[in-house]
Parts: C-alpha cells; structure tokens; sequence
C-alpha cells in the first residue's frame, strides 16, 4: 500500500501543514504501508496557461514541460492520496491551487450533470485514489475553515471518495520551543497520537474512525491563551525591526 501526501505549503519542510502530516504517515508506516510527502515548493509547477492543448491536440498531456506529469503519475499510483496546506486568504495556498489546477488532463471537455444538480468534467482516468484533505489555520476558532470545506464538498459530491479531513486551528501551537506550556505539550502529544492512530486506520482499514477523528480535533489551548501568545510574539518582532 502506498499513501503519498503532497503538501502545498510555502514554508515546506518547517512547515504546520508538515507537522501534521509527519506523525500521520508515520502510523501508517507502523501499520506497513509505504509513505511519501512532496512539497510541492521544491518542484517546478507552472501555471496553467488555460489553452486546452491537453483536451485538443494531446489529450491527457498537458503542453507544459516542468514536473507536474510525474506528480500525477504519482498521484494516480497512490493507493491513497492526501492534500496539506495552510490557510491563506480563506482558501488553500498559491502552490496548492496551481497543483489541482494542472489535473485539467485527466478530465474531457464533455460536460456532465451530477445527480446533485452540479456540472463536472468527464473523468479521463479508470480510478482517482481515494483522498484524504489536511488544513490549518493560525487563528483560532473553525470559521476560517468554511471554504475549503466547500471545495472538498464539492471533490466529495463528483464522487471521489475521501476518507478523512483534518482541520486544524491554532496552527502556531504546534511548533515546539522551550517556552511551550507543559500543559500545551501534553495536548499536542495526544494530538500526535491521534494522528498516528488515523495513519494506521488508513493502512489497515480503510478508513478513519469518528473517534479518531473527533480526538484529532481536541481543542490544544484556548482562543485567549493563543492569541495572547500570538500577539506578545509579533509585538516582539515588530519592537525588533
């Protein structure tokens, strides 16, 4: 079995969204499946130039010559396939959106109506791996989640089956310093836990359990904790510049 994430977030390797996705894979490795996390800031994905050459002239071949045909080639061999990034603007980040912009290939310009009443591309592929979607905002609360959540319900309503979504606030808390209340730490090594937990659901079951999945939403620290940390934080650089 074979489980790849490609994670869409600017600060890569250092990143929250790597964070997360780390402890996940490793569950799934305990459980015996193989295990990949791309970031995608260390390959080279051009924009989509919206010419169509991958419908009319070479179907399912995109015109541009950068490193998106061996991502999807790796996307489409995953047995399961997981999407991270952070919020950015309500939405997910540059890098992501023009990652899921370059799929244009794998569908036809034939244009079908969903049982739901939604327009879709037709599939152009036999088989889309079932998905699983990680976000994380660095506000607290759930509301800064409301649109991707919308993307995804409409990815779930196309009828790709996802196994599990991850929305996860408080982003900044899951960066570990020596200044990390032992309360917080205790928090995030449940959190780990539970990720883990979901790696190896994933790998052994296909699927993720309401149990797991509620305690990988456990709150970590409070709306005032966080953003009195937040704050003193930025004060402190801005005193610094």
């Amino acid at each position: 079995m074979k489980i790849t994430v490609f994670n869409g977030s600017p600060r890569g390797r250092h990143s929250n969204s790597h964070r997360i996705v780390e402890p996940l894979l490793e569950g799934a490795r305990e459980a015996g499946a193989e295990t990949e996390e791309i970031f995608l800031m260390e390959k080279d994905i051009r924009q989509c130039m919206g010419c169509f050459t991958c419908w009319e002239k070479t179907p399912g071949v995109c015109a541009l010559q950068d490193d998106m045909a061996d991502l999807i080639n790796r996307f489409l061999e995953s047995d399961y396939a997981g999407m991270a990034t952070p919020v950015y603007g309500m939405l997910m980040t540059g890098l992501m959106k023009n990652f899921t912009d370059r799929f244009l290939p794998l569908a036809t310009p034939h244009i079908h109506r969903h049982e739901d009443g939604v327009f879709y591309h037709e599939g152009r592929v036999k088989r889309m791996p079932p998905q699983f979607f990680i976000a994380n905002a660095g506000f607290p609360g759930g509301g800064n989640f409301d649109m991707l959540k919308a993307y995804y319900d409409i990815v779930k309503a196309s009828g790709q089956p996802v196994v599990l979504e991850i929305y996860r606030n408080c982003g900044e808390a899951l960066d570990v310093s020596n200044d990390t209340p032992p309360h917080l730490l205790e928090n995030l090594k449940q959190f780990q836990e539970a990720l883990k937990e979901a790696g190896r659901e994933m790998a052994t079951k296909g699927a993720v359990s309401e149990e797991t999945v509620e305690q990988i939403h456990m709150k970590l620290i409070s709306d005032e904790e966080y953003m009195a940390g937040a704050n003193e934080y930025w004060d402190e650089q801005l005193d610094q510049s």
